[in-house]
């Protein structure tokens, strides 16, 4: 069970960890020192990076959550699980939107220069991590104290 925990913590914390960092001091950062031609492919490119570790993430949670909590509890836990279990998969959705509506379209508009589609699209996903950003940290929290 210990490595199953470890799975799970560390993709938690690259997750979290990473949408923290990029919602938090990245992006910020950037809009503070750079112009939208300079600003947007360098966020598209961390966000290119990023999302292949968000993809392994999910599958390290994903798996060692179910594993710990079919194979060592046999389906039978706590009402925090259950809630961690729910935020999780409102955080995986919230992902697979980003990724597959607003990232793709940014993508496009950067790849025919149309800056201001990219940033309307940046804007979504900024809104879209700061959410899933405040569900990770809700969720570590449930994970820390239970029910």
């Amino acid at each position: 069970m210990s490595v199953a925990i470890v799975f799970h913590m560390l993709g938690v914390i690259v997750w979290v960890g990473g949408m923290f960092f990029a919602h938090m001091a990245l992006r910020p950062a950037a809009a503070g020192l750079l112009q939208p031609p300079q600003r947007l492919p360098l966020l598209k490119g961390v966000l290119d990076r990023f999302f292949r570790w968000v993809w392994v993430a999910i599958i390290a949670i994903l798996a060692s959550g179910y594993w710990i909590f079919l194979g060592v509890w046999g389906g039978q836990a706590g009402l925090h699980v259950h809630l961690m279990q729910g935020t999780g998969l409102v955080m995986v959705c919230i992902f697979l939107y980003i990724y597959f509506r607003p990232y793709r379209r940014m993508g496009n508009a950067l790849a025919v220069n149309e800056l201001s589609l990219a940033a309307t699209e940046m804007g979504h996903i900024r809104r879209l991590i700061g959410i899933n950003l405040v569900l990770g940290l809700l969720t570590s929290v449930i994970a820390r104290i239970g029910f």
